[in-house]
Order: structure tokens, then C-alpha cells, then sequence
């Protein structure tokens, strides 16, 4: 495993593997139970019929609906249009480390000491990434077939193939602008917020070209578009080859240019394109001085400072998705609340309710939880990724506790969401305001504080899980938060024990904007997360980092 660059890394990357295919196989074979609960028995027709309804309701965000009656068309319409945003994050993540981040931990200068090209470390470490992120897909293919098998469940083992292989292109794209970037800025993490701010722009334009006409000139220039045209688990409309086709030769650009760069720059600097026309001055000597930058005063304020271009991305990106949804929200609030009063939403455990509240519940809270705990997610892997890319060892050679380290950027971190959730809130109330949407306004607030406590419960879960191994702690809160989600949203169609669900934190965070914040499960999680965080610091403390 260890004679090549192709191997090396794929074993590097073996417990994200399993861990993020174990939390895909859980999504898959959940959505095949709830689709056999939801669909069986006497009223099946009625609940098709609701169901259908319900998922029409959503095309403005989700585009028009096709075959939900069968198993292929109900996976593409549940869950479909999310996995390329979760495998693509996987993927740009790991396009960003498998060169910038060798270089942080000065692991390549040894590697290229030994008879490798660039050439051939470059290619074979962005060969193991597409591998990793086909056997993640595998996994979820082969427990999504396995499930509807074992359910006596009718579905296209060739077309869920085809639907996997889709997702797998669009991630790769993204992964390979991950590695283009890092050719050009000086860190793993600036690659990686570059590369994601790309593929959060290319999900909302898509989305915004959906549902708003004079938008739809955006959708041809996202990646997301192309995946779109082909859903191949519905008979319907099966598999545009040519935007499948597309999607496979745009990579080649990026790889092709990342390759070309790499070869152009030196170690540990970024590609800079040639001066023409301009001197250089050389002096004979130079000062350095002790920096004077306010951020650099702490590692609070140096966490802080480093988060501030995702708070921008995340914090409007979600405030550009409230413009979308509520500005269309008076024009089809009649059809919101006779979908929330069919069977099908009562299955899921909705309450009924003709207000606004409850209908603005299920069409912008109902997707603002999981992006919060994504962003708490992704606040977790600068954590983690700062001791796995050997920048721990410099900044503890400075007398400074371990304690106080840890404790100063996971304040930043939960400051840094708490500022994201307050431009998606001001986003909020804005929009409410100018499209005359009537909100109770107390509910409102606590909606968006119990979204920062689920952001905050989430990053001291990956502060811990990384104080034992950075290397896998990413993956195994991914999971965490895919499990809860699951949980929440599809728990009471598949009939789970209450106390099952109540293990969800999503769950917990319940239903603020209709009924309130839960104070007492707010402050149970906001303790579980103190006492997740002092475990956190007391491994920290007591480990070495190598360990």
C-alpha cells in the first residue's frame, strides 16, 4: 500500500471511505424502508396521490417531479438533488489536501527526494481521490439495490448505476476545482473555500433559475443543470448521455491546468503568472518585523479573521435562498396548506396549521437546519485540518496552554456560525418585511437561536471526535448529522421507538417558529456541548499530536 502515491492515499483516505459510505448506505436503505411503509396496505393509492401532490408543490425548488410512484422516482425527488452537494464537499476537500495540504506538512519535498515525476505524484494522488469517491458511491449504490431487493421493492439496478455514476462526475468537478485552486492560493484551506463558494453558487443558481423565470438563463452555466437533465431511476425521462458526457470533459480542463501550474511553481508558493514589463528590485538586505495585524493578536481573532469569507458565502448564500422561496410565497401559499392537510405530511408528523408560520417552517427551516450543521461541519475540518497539515507543532512551540488554543478557535468557530445565522436571519426579516409576509416575530428569533445552538452542538461534537483522530473526525460528524437529519424528517413513517428519535438533535430543535423554542432541550444541548468540549480539551491536553 505504501510503494506508490496512488496507493498511499487511497489508504490514507480508507476510514472517510467507509465512514461516509456507511452514512450514504443509512440514507439509502432508510429512504427504501420509508418508501415500502409509506406506500403499502389499502389507502396506497390516496397516499400516491398525496404524496404526488406534496412533491408538485416543491417544484419550484426542486424542478418538476417524475415517477414518485416508483421507487427510482421517489430516491431522485427525496434525496438526489443533495447527494452531489455532499459528495462534492467530500471531493473538494480532498482536492485541496492531496497536494496543498502534503506541502503544509512538508511531507512532499521528502516524496519527490525519491524517483517520482510531479507528473506521476500529481496524477496517481488525484486518481486515488476519484477512486475514494467512486467507492463511496459504490457503497451507497450497493446498499440502496440490497435494500429495494430485500424490500421486494421494484428498481432499476442499471439506472441506480447511471443515477450514482451521475453524482460521482459532478463531485469529481468540483473536486478538481479544488485542485485548481490550490494551485494559485498559498493554503489547502483557501482552495477549499474557494472551490466551495463555487459549488454553493452553482447549486443556487440552478435552484434560482428554477423557480424564477427571468433566472433560468443562469442554469446552463452550472454543473448542476447537466445533472439535472438526467434522472436515469426514472423511466420518464432517463439519461441525457450528453450532459453526462459534458460533465465527465470538464474535469479534464481543471486537472489538465492544476497539473500545468504544479509544474510551474515552486514548493510551498503559488503559480504567478509572468511579469511583463516589470522590474524587479532587489534589495541587499531586509528587516523582518513582529506583525502588527489586530488578527494575529490571539488565536480567537486568527480564527475569527480565517472564518470571515465563508460567513460572507454561507451567511448570504442562505439569505439569497429566503429571497427565492418567500418571494414567491404569497402566490402559493393556498397550494402550501393543502399539501401540509393531505395524509402524507401527517405521516411525517407535521402539524396543520393554516398560518404562515407553520407553512414558512416547512419550505425555509426544513433546509436551513441542515446547511447550519454543514457549516458547523466544515468549521470542524479547519480545526481538524490544522493538526493533520503539522501547523499545530509551530503554534504550540509559543507559550501558550493547549487549553487556551483549542477553547480560542472553538470560539471563533461558534462565533464565526453565530454571525452566518445572524446575516441568515437579518436576510430573513428583511424579506418578511418587503414581501409583506405577517411572522410572529418572538418565534422568529428563537428559530434562529436554536439554529446557532444546533451549530454550536455540532462543532463541540467535532472538536471532541477531533481531539481522538483528526483524520476520521470529519467524516464520522458527517454522519452524525446525516443519521439525525434522517431521523427527524423520515422517523415517524418508519414507525422507530420515540426514544430513537429523540436522539436527534434535529428533532430536539423541533418546530421554534410555530410552537417556540424547546428551552429546556436548547439548554440541555447547549450543556451536552460544554461537556463535549471539556472532554475535547482534557484529550488534547494529554495526547501527543502524532497520536
Amino acid at each position: 500500500m505504501l510503494r506508490n502515491a496512488f496507493f498511499k492515499t487511497l489508504r490514507d483516505y480508507r476510514w472517510q471511505i467507509l465512514l461516509w459510505g456507511a452514512g450514504l448506505a443509512i440514507l439509502m436503505v432508510a429512504q427504501v424502508q420509508a418508501y415500502y411503509n409509506f406506500f403499502r396496505g389499502p389507502d396506497k393509492d390516496t397516499m400516491l396521490a398525496d404524496y404526488r401532490q406534496a412533491a408538485e408543490s416543491f417544484s419550484f425548488f426542486f424542478g418538476k417531479v417524475y415517477d414518485v410512484e416508483t421507487l427510482g422516482g421517489y430516491i431522485h425527488f427525496e434525496i438526489m438533488i443533495y447527494l452531489p452537494v455532499l459528495l462534492g464537499i467530500f471531493a473538494l476537500m480532498a482536492g485541496s489536501a492531496i497536494i496543498r495540504g502534503e506541502e503544509e506538512k512538508e511531507a512532499l519535498d521528502l516524496l519527490l527526494s525519491t524517483p517520482h515525476s510531479r507528473v506521476l505524484v500529481l496524477l496517481q494522488k488525484a486518481a486515488a481521490v476519484t477512486v475514494a469517491v467512486v467507492l463511496i458511491a459504490a457503497i451507497g449504490y450497493l446498499s440502496l439495490v440490497i435494500g429495494a431487493a430485500v424490500a421486494g421493492v421494484e428498481l432499476s439496478a442499471g439506472g441506480a448505476a447511471l443515477a450514482h455514476l451521475n453524482i460521482v462526475l459532478v463531485a469529481l468537478l468540483y473536486g478538481s476545482v479544488a485542485l485548481f485552486f490550490a494551485q494559485l492560493v498559498p493554503s489547502r484551506k483557501a482552495a477549499a473555500g474557494w472551490a466551495g463558494g463555487f459549488l454553493a453558487a452553482g447549486y443556487l443558481m440552478n435552484s434560482m433559475g428554477q423557480s424564477i423565470e427571468g433566472l433560468r438563463w443562469l442554469r446552463s452555466y452550472t454543473p448542476f443543470y447537466y445533472y439535472d437533465l438526467s434522472k436515469p431511476m426514472a423511466k420518464s425521462v432517463g439519461t441525457d448521455w450528453g450532459a453526462i458526457s459534458l460533465l465527465a470533459f470538464l474535469i479534464l480542463p481543471f486537472l489538465a491546468g492544476a497539473l500545468l501550474m504544479y509544474l510551474k511553481r515552486d514548493h510551498s508558493g503559488v503559480f504567478q503568472l509572468p511579469a511583463i514589463g516589470r522590474k524587479v528590485e532587489v534589495t541587499s538586505s531586509s528587516r523582518v518585523t513582529a506583525p502588527k495585524a489586530p488578527w494575529l493578536f490571539s488565536t480567537f481573532t486568527f480564527g475569527l479573521k480565517s472564518s470571515l469569507f465563508g460567513v460572507i458565502v454561507w451567511g448570504l448564500g442562505m439569505a439569497a435562498y429566503e429571497v427565492m422561496v418567500l418571494g414567491s410565497f404569497n402566490g402559493m401559499r393556498d397550494s402550501i396548506g393543502r399539501m401540509l392537510s393531505n395524509d402524507f405530511f401527517r405521516s411525517l408528523g407535521f402539524t396543520v396549521l393554516p398560518s404562515n408560520e407553520s407553512m414558512v417552517d416547512l419550505i425555509v427551516f426544513i433546509f436551513l437546519l441542515p446547511l447550519c450543521a454543514a457549516y458547523a461541519i466544515i468549521q470542524v475540518a479547519g480545526w481538524a485540518g490544522e493538526e493533520s497539515n503539522g501547523r499545530l507543532e509551530l503554534l504550540l512551540s509559543i507559550p501558550i496552554p493547549r487549553w487556551r488554543l483549542l477553547i480560542g478557535r472553538f470560539v471563533a468557530s461558534i462565533c464565526a456560525s453565530a454571525l452566518t445565522v445572524g446575516i441568515t436571519g437579518l436576510g430573513f426579516a428583511l424579506c418578511c418585511q418587503f414581501f409583506n409576509i405577517t411572522i410572529n416575530t418572538g418565534n422568529a428569533l428563537e428559530a434562529f437561536v436554536g439554529l446557532w445552538v444546533i451549530c454550536v452542538l455540532v462543532a463541540a461534537t467535532g472538536y471532541l471526535l477531533a481531539a481522538f483522530g483528526p483524520s476520521w473526525a470529519v467524516a464520522v460528524s458527517g454522519t452524525l448529522v446525516v443519521v439525525s437529519y434522517v431521523l427527524t424528517i423520515i422517523g415517524p413513517a418508519l414507525k422507530l421507538p420515540d426514544w430513537t428519535i429523540d436522539l436527534s438533535f434535529f428533532h430536539q430543535y423541533g418546530k421554534p417558529l410555530v410552537e417556540g423554542l424547546n428551552w429546556t432541550a436548547t439548554l440541555v444541548m447547549l450543556a451536552v456541548s460544554v461537556v463535549f468540549l471539556a472532554l475535547g480539551v482534557f484529550r488534547f491536553w494529554k495526547r501527543d499530536l502524532a497520536k
